[in-house]
């Protein structure tokens, strides 16, 4: 009896795999559709798992799928179709409130301040020194196109005291000037064809093979960056935001079912059978199904012997 119930398994793991596992899962998933998130995964589930948690190392897949892509001669026009590019483009045109965000932080740079002190300061030295009354004195001119160190040497006084109002009225003015600039930019943002833009982005690019596009990244730098990555992540997964942010997750669908949420996520019946199928049917093929059958069956009918 032993013997005929472990073929009878084995049977239905291995010839008749795809109607055992379809009806399997089927009966899972109509069960499924009754129980709530909530109900099963809690928040003491949710911390426990959050603390188990690593960042995945990926480096090995990464590099091979930068490998595979330098090898692909694809157009990119063929991989990012143009519906899809243009319906991006779209909603990251309406972001208003991310635009002005984005200004702020430019506008408001140190870096930029620098920016735009320097070509203050350059542009009206320059007018100085090429266009002002001071330089039409006879032979100043001459002396100016001889460049500023012997321009210093000749005048150091009338140099540095240039230098020196040129300074002050750059940094007397300089906040007004990046108010300025910023709606200036905010000006040339409202006016620029997004569109016609885009268009000639896609354009220009659609031609564009996927390797030349790979290949500007070095394998080496890659590497570097998904390891970059993956500390960010590890230290992400440990912060208090993260896990605010996965308990927020977890009440907003705690009352959902696991069969709604596991179709809105894609995960059909058919889609597991098929990842499930390769792995049950090679591990059928080294023995190892039949020996987990027998293994639980022996002990069954020596139990009831």
């Amino acid at each position: 009896m032993l013997e005929a119930h472990v073929a009878f398994e084995v049977e239905a793991w291995t010839t008749s795999l795809t109607d055992t596992l379809s009806a399997q899962l089927a009966t899972v998933f109509e069960w499924l559709d009754g129980v709530s998130l909530g109900s099963v995964f809690s928040e003491g589930d949710l911390d426990v798992l959050l603390e188990t948690l690593l960042a995945p190392d990926v480096t090995t897949t990464v590099l091979a799928a930068h490998a595979a892509a330098c090898e692909d001669g694809t157009p990119l026009g063929e991989l990012v179709r143009r519906e899809d590019f243009d319906r991006l483009v779209t909603t990251v045109a309406g972001m208003n409130d991310v635009q002005g965000a984005i200004l702020d932080q430019i506008t408001t740079s140190e870096v930029y301040a620098d920016l735009i002190s320097h070509v203050l300061f350059q542009g009206i030295r320059n007018y100085v020194i090429t266009e002002s009354p001071i330089a039409r004195v006879p032979g100043a001119s001459s002396l100016m196109r001889m460049g500023q160190n012997a321009f210093d040497t000749a005048a150091p006084k009338l140099s540095k005291g240039i230098e020196k109002q040129l300074t002050s009225f750059v940094s007397a003015n300089l906040q007004e000037t990046l108010r300025e600039s910023r709606q200036y930019l905010e000006s040339v943002a409202e006016d620029v064809d997004v569109d016609a833009i885009a268009d000639d982005l896609y354009t220009r690019n659609a031609d564009t093979a996927l390797n030349e596009i790979a290949e500007l990244v070095p394998q080496e730098t890659l590497a570097e960056i998904v390891a970059i990555g993956q500390d960010a992540f590890a230290h992400l997964l440990d912060t208090p935001t993260f896990r605010a942010a996965a308990h927020y997750v977890l009440d907003a669908n705690a009352a959902r079912p696991v069969g709604e949420i596991l179709a809105e996520a894609g995960v059909t019946v058919e889609l597991l059978v098929a990842y499930l199928r390769p792995w049950v049917l090679r591990a059928a093929d080294d023995g190892l199904m039949e020996e987990l059958i027998r293994e639980r069956l022996t002990a069954f009918y020596m139990h009831y012997e």
